[in-house]
């Protein structure tokens, strides 16, 4: 290497970068299920389970976006785990923005959430026609206004 090359080389000395991206996709994430329930039509005439789970994980990964600005993934998911109303009950005051009548259907989404009833058959809910699950437009509700106040840095 010659004296002319030799001041070419230029290294740079950088301090460790860290960069929290688990709140911008789960946000992301929350906004494609969201996504899939809105274009989601039944193939027959039944009642289905489907758009239900797609509204309660969307309501999941936003929520969890949120404590993800503080608690690391694995922190959220040991303490929350698919709890949608514990989650959501330990928010920062200003991020609970429900009402009361939109946490009594989260309540009872999250009650059919956590037990996988709305992820798999179960003949009850078929036989009752699903009556015990909540108001499929109060539950969009939801979501979309949790959705909509998130926040991202890639929007």
């Amino acid at each position: 290497m010659d004296e002319k090359d030799a001041t070419r080389d230029v290294t740079v000395a950088m301090q460790e970068l860290k960069v929290n991206l688990s709140p911008d996709v789960f946000h992301r994430y929350a906004g494609h299920y969201y996504k899939c329930k809105q274009d989601f039509v039944c193939p027959d005439d039944g009642s289905s389970p489907v758009p239900y789970f797609l509204l309660c994980r969307a309501i999941e990964l936003e929520i969890k976006a949120r404590h993800l600005k503080r608690l690391t993934q694995r922190e959220v998911k040991d303490k929350f785990r698919h709890h949608l109303l514990r989650a959501y009950e330990a928010l920062d005051v200003q991020e609970q923005i429900l009402s009361q009548n939109e946490l009594a259907v989260l309540k009872t989404a999250d009650e059919l959430y956590i037990k996988t009833d709305l992820a798999y058959f179960d003949p009850v809910h078929a036989l009752t026609a699903f009556s015990q699950f909540p108001d499929l437009d109060l539950l969009d509700t939801i979501a979309k206004k949790l959705i909509s106040s998130g926040s991202t840095t890639w929007e």
